[in-house]
Formats: C-alpha cells, structure tokens, sequence
C-alpha cells in the first residue's frame, strides 16, 4: 500500500533569534572611545540606553533614545538601538522602522542588520532573507542566521537549500523544535530518509507529549523501510481512546506491507469511525479491496463514503474501478462519467493507483518559474507542458487564465508530438470544455505512444459515451482492469479475499 500523508509541520513560529542585549552590548562595547567630549556624552548615552535595555526597562530606553536623537538625529547607533526598545515594547513595525533607518544611514552596521533580520522574521516579511545573506557576507559562521535562512527556505519548499543551511546550524537549533521539524521534513523531501528519521527523533525527544512528533518520526522510520519500529513508534497514538485518525491510517499501510490485512483493515475502519468524511481513508480501502479480489467489499464502503461526501469524484472514480473488477462495465462507465462531470480534471490515476497526493503546489511562484522558462527556451516542449500544467491547475483554485493553457499545451505537442503527457493533458482541457472529439483525437494519440496509458484510457471511455461508439467500451473497461492489475500497488494482490464483514453496516446500494 502507498505511504500516505506528508509530515505535518506542528509548532508555532518560534523565535530563533538573537537576544536583544547581545546586540545592545555589542554596540556599547564597539563604541568605548572617550576620544572627546563629545564622544563620551554619545558613549555615556549609549552605556545608559544599553543598562536599561539589560535591566528589560524598554520605555526607559526608548526615553533616552528619542531625547539622543532630537539632538543627533543622524546617529545610526542610537536608531539601532530605538529599534531595540521598541522591539522590547512589542511593537514590531516600528521597531522595523528604526532599524531600516539606520541601515540608511550604516546599510552595513551589524546590528541592525541582526535587529532588522529579526524582525522581518518575526512580521513573516519578505526582506528577511536579504538582510540574512548580508549578515552571512561579514560573518559566514553565524548560526542563527544561517537557522533562519534555512526556516524561511523551508517555507518556500526550497528544501535543497533549507538542508544547506541547517547544516551550518546545528547546535543553534538542537532546542529548537520548529526549526528540528523543518530541517527533518526537508532532508525527508530530498530523499535522506535515514537523516531524517535521526532528527524527527530528537524533536520527539524534545516534546514527547506532540502527537504530530511521533506521527513525523513513525512516517520517516517507514519511509525508511523501518516498518517494525514505525509501528512501535505509532502504537501510543493508536492504542488510546480516540485514537489519532493519520496514525490509524499509517499504521494500516504498515500492517499491510507486511501482511497483516485482518489489521489494516480494521485500523481503516477506526479511522473512518473518528471522521466519516476522510476520503483519503475510503481510497485506500478501495485500493485493499482491488489488491484483494474483494471488490464488493470496498463499494458497500465506497457506498457509505458518498453518503458522506456525495460531490466526491474521488470515489466515484474508486467505485468505478471496482464495478469494473466486478464485470459492470456500464455502471463502472456510469460512475466514470459522474466523476468526470464533477470535476474534469480529476486525476484516473490518482484514484486507480491509490495514490492521494498531499504536496499543494505554490501556483503563483510555478507560473513566473514556468513563465521565465518559456521565454528562455522558446522551443522546449517540456516547458510549455509544465507551464500548462500549472496554469489549468491555477484555474481549477479558482484563478483565470483564459485560454493560455490550451495554447501552451498545443505548443508542447506541437513541438514533441510523442509527449504522452501533453497529449493527456490537452485531452483533460478539451474535456473540460466539452470538445468530445479533440479529447478522442489526443486520447488516441496518447494510446498510439502508450498503449498502457491510463489516463488516456479514461478519457476515451468518457468520450466515447457522448458519440455512437460505445460499442468499444467495455474492451476499454476491461483493459482498464488488466492494467491496475498488473501495475496495482499491494503486493499481497488476491492472495486472500476480504471479509464481508469489514463493509459498514449502513451501506448504500447503487
């Protein structure tokens, strides 16, 4: 059975930061030079606003820092450190402000380039990175810097330069549980499963009471091909009452993968007892009917998630396969085309290889990356697909594209008319405008290069309904079967049937 859902980042923003007084102390200490009077007065100043920052007396500072400044109005110093009181005071916007002030006037002063970058952190602002890379510049070493960068890569999904970054940042985020989770959920991403499971555990260790901690460490042990200590991990969360619905799930692939259906059949029926409305769940029950030869099994269970959630393609699609496997090839073609009506850019293989992919693509930034890659190479196909790709998945959030879409997977095709995926993906447009015959057209096409071609296969059937053609859809249904058969997921297929016991006993019928 696939491995299920992503790992789940749990902990609010924590704050990976340097201490205030470090930077005030630093700049009282950098400026002890009673060269002139003049000098002392400021570094008399400095001292008294840097005492009352250490002594936490944040307004008294701020007193002393605005009294500075009517005088010496230029004084970067004194800026950095009104950034620190205001910091103190919570009020973070204007102690942005005194920083960015400072920075105009020193852009590269240390401390407030550290109080700036931390602030912007904490605000979730943009220009944190920037002001990171420039403390890096003068101090390649720094940790926290480098801890930070590797958060905010973390939440852009850059998980290669996240891992970089957490790397130089070891001991600064050993206590750190926020940064631990990014640093192990991005090693996991970049396939160092061994390494994350490593620190998933030290984020366990650091709050035992998290359930989304052990849930992270068992996911990374069974990626990691430690199915019995994956178990082991997840058995707190699955043994109390209620029970934790992801860790239900995990634990029923596990026990799946090795051999114990009775078991992962019963743990699915749990999880779906805590919440009916988990599609997820019902696919995966299908999945473990088909690799079981059990097919009436998971539609009575089919049945009852769409009295759950009835606008589901998902399960229409997972009853289709089903009622296929069944020999009910006009009824599996009946759910096909109900599934396809509710959202034609539903995925066949999605649904038919089990898989639920839980990754949200960044739609905004994939299409200016997309965008960029079509300007700079006009005539590569693989761009333009990707571009399209990305665009028919913006309009279904919702976004409008008009038509740019279909022109850039026409020019996909155009360029590698042996692409099967643009012929898929023009197939799934034209359907979705209701161009019966230019989903035929591709669907061929895809075939003629595929002949395993699923999804093509679906989007035949779908439009072979709407002409005179039927005739050639059950060999299509049945080749449908003999693929997901042959390409299922389990490797335990039809070594035994399921129980009819395992259906819910408020089924629905057809």
């Amino acid at each position: 059975m696939d491995k299920p859902q992503a790992f789940g980042a749990f902990y609010s923003s924590k704050k990976l930061i340097k201490p205030i007084l470090k930077c005030a102390l630093l700049i009282s200490c950098a400026w002890a030079r009673p060269c002139s009077a003049q000098n002392r007065s400021t570094q008399d100043t400095i001292d008294a606003i840097a005492n009352s920052l250490r002594n936490h007396e944040f307004s008294q500072a701020l007193t002393l820092c605005e009294s500075k400044l009517s005088k010496t109005p230029d004084d970067f110093r004194i800026w950095t450190l009104r950034g620190m009181a205001t910091a103190g005071m919570g009020d973070l916007p204007r102690a942005l402000t005194s920083y960015q002030r400072a920075l105009k006037l020193a852009p590269d002063y240390l401390p407030a380039l550290e109080g700036a970058a931390q602030t912007e952190f904490q605000l979730g602002d943009a220009g944190a990175a920037a002001l990171l890379a420039k403390i890096l510049a003068q101090r390649p070493d720094d940790e926290t810097s480098h801890a930070l960068l590797g958060v905010l890569a973390c939440r852009k999904r850059d998980c290669t330069d996240a891992v970089a970054h957490f790397e130089n940042a070891k001991s600064v985020i050993a206590s750190q549980p926020v940064a631990l989770n990014d640093y192990a959920i991005c090693l996991a991403t970049v396939d160092r499963n061994e390494e994350a499971m490593d620190v998933f555990a030290q984020v366990l260790r650091l709050d035992t009471a998290k359930p989304e901690a052990r849930y992270n460490l068992a996911l990374a042990q069974w990626n990691a091909h430690r199915a019995d200590d994956a178990f082991k991990t997840l058995e707190p969360l699955i043994d109390v009452m209620p029970a934790d619905e992801d860790a239900l799930a995990l634990a029923a692939d596990i026990s799946e993968s090795k051999g114990d259906t009775v078991r992962a059949v019963e743990l699915l029926r749990r999880a779906l007892t805590l919440n009916p409305k988990d599609v997820p769940i019902y696919l995966r029950f299908a999945t473990l009917s088909f690799d079981h030869a059990s097919p009436q099994v998971g539609i009575d269970m089919i049945n009852f998630g769409l009295t759950q959630a009835p606008n589901e393609p998902r399960l229409y699609l997972a009853r289709g396969i089903l009622l296929t496997q069944l020999g009910e090839f006009m009824r599996a073609a009946d759910d096909f085309e109900t599934a396809s009506r509710i959202d034609p850019n539903v995925q066949f293989l999605e649904v038919a290889q089990g898989l639920v992919r839980s990754q949200q693509h960044n739609s905004t930034a994939a299409l200016a990356k997309f965008r960029a890659a079509v300007k700079a190479y006009p005539n590569e196909a693989y761009a333009h697909y990707l571009l399209a790709e990305a665009l028919l998945e913006g309009k279904q959030l919702g976004s409008h594209n008009s038509r740019e879409e279909l022109q850039a997977a026409s020019r996909a095709v155009e360029l590698d008319p042996h692409m099967v995926a643009a012929q898929d993906l023009l197939a799934t447009i034209f359907l979705g405008d209701g161009n019966v015959d230019q989903v035929i057209q591709h669907s061929r096409a895809a075939l003629a290069l595929d002949p395993n071609d699923q999804q093509a296969i679906y989007h035949l059937i779908i439009a072979l309904r709407k002409t005179n053609e039927k005739d050639q859809i059950p060999l299509l249904l049945k080749r449908l079967v003999e693929l997901r058969a042959s390409n299922g997921a389990g490797q335990t297929a039809n070594r035994y049937r399921l129980s009819d016991a395992a259906a819910p006993s408020a089924s629905v019928s057809h």
